[in-house]
């Protein structure tokens, strides 16, 4: 279950946020000025990373998946609470089985008890993963993003989009003739063409079905693990 393809992608979110504040870092001492970009795909686009570049992230935040987060899940699920005990188990250093640990707990599908020990005066922290959060969230999150992929298809089957031919705007066909446009961009002056948009509709059909399937696959594992 813990190695489902949505768990991942859920998970991947720990590790793309450390990313993402790395970015904005970079960003900011590119563009001093300039308003930093939301979210880690604008923010890729906005620097021009090289593939090569893009291609060393996604493979550090799938090992960061696959070879930590996951681990600590897997020893929570078998009983082990204390950070310690997870750290022997699974031979991962102390402090990032902790660090892990409350960025699972920002996303609630880790929880805590606090105790103290009346001899040492020492807290203890026992931990649990909270399956049914997991559950939920996933759930939620794939419903916000085919509500979206959805939309896409709509807007794309809807209008006819014109682009510039360098690449600075594109807009629908209410937007292309307005006054402020008159089929002109408004950063070269250059006109407008018609761009056929079959491809992009059928690449969005495309992403719809893969995350249905991977839904439907997800809610049936769920069922046996329930």
């Amino acid at each position: 279950m813990i190695d489902d393809i949505l768990v991942k992608k859920l998970l991947s979110q720990i590790v793309k946020k450390d990313y993402e504040e790395n970015l904005k870092k970079r960003f900011r001492e590119v563009y001093l000025d300039e308003p930093i970009p939301e979210g880690m795909d604008n923010l890729i686009g906005a620097l021009e990373l090289p593939p090569e570049e893009l291609q060393l992230i996604d493979n550090n935040i799938q090992d960061s998946v696959d070879n930590t987060i996951t681990p600590i899940i897997k020893s929570l699920i078998d009983g082990i609470e204390t950070d310690e005990e997870i750290a022997e188990k699974t031979g991962i250093k102390l402090n990032i089985v902790r660090k892990m640990l409350y960025k699972l707990y920002d996303l609630k599908i880790a929880n805590y008890k606090r105790s103290k020990d009346p001899e040492t005066q020492w807290f203890t922290y026992s931990w649990k993963f909270e399956k049914d959060e997991l559950i939920s969230k996933i759930k939620k999150d794939t419903e916000i993003e085919l509500s979206k992929l959805n939309a896409q298809l709509e807007e794309e089957e809807q209008n006819m989009f014109f682009v510039c031919p360098y690449g600075h705007v594109r807009v629908n066909f209410d937007v292309a003739s307005d006054y402020d446009y008159q089929f002109l961009c408004p950063a070269c002056d250059e006109e407008l063409e018609f761009q056929d948009n079959a491809e992009i509709i059928e690449n969005l059909k495309a992403n719809i079905a893969m995350v249905e399937n991977d839904y439907d696959s997800f809610i049936k594992k769920v069922e046996s693990w329930l």
